[in-house]
């Protein structure tokens, strides 16, 4: 017994399920109409969290900790986040 028929007879019981890209692209593409909503409550949740964490900015901004540009990131990426928020509302509608 050669080493391939050992191992084919340690797995005998295992089936494979091999599914053609086509089918599996059809099967995303159903799947991706209904997380349009987890999408955007995850950016919301995002959103939520990078607003306190710009406070914390702020304070640490006045307090000279951080640079200016530092809190223009955070700024930045809040308003990025808002325009996601925005643009999946809109292929909403």
């Amino acid at each position: 017994m050669d080493n391939i028929d050992k191992f084919l007879n340690l797995f005998s019981d295992f089936e494979l399920i091999v599914i053609p890209k086509e089918d599996r692209r059809k099967k995303e593409n159903q799947q991706s109409k209904e997380p349009h909503y987890a999408t955007k409550s995850g950016l919301k949740k995002a959103l939520k969290r990078l607003e306190a964490e710009y406070k914390q900015a702020l304070k640490s901004y006045k307090a000279n900790k951080i640079s200016k540009n530092e809190l223009y990131d955070f700024e930045w990426r809040i308003f990025e986040i808002q325009e996601e928020i925005k643009k999946i509302e809109q292929q909403g509608e």
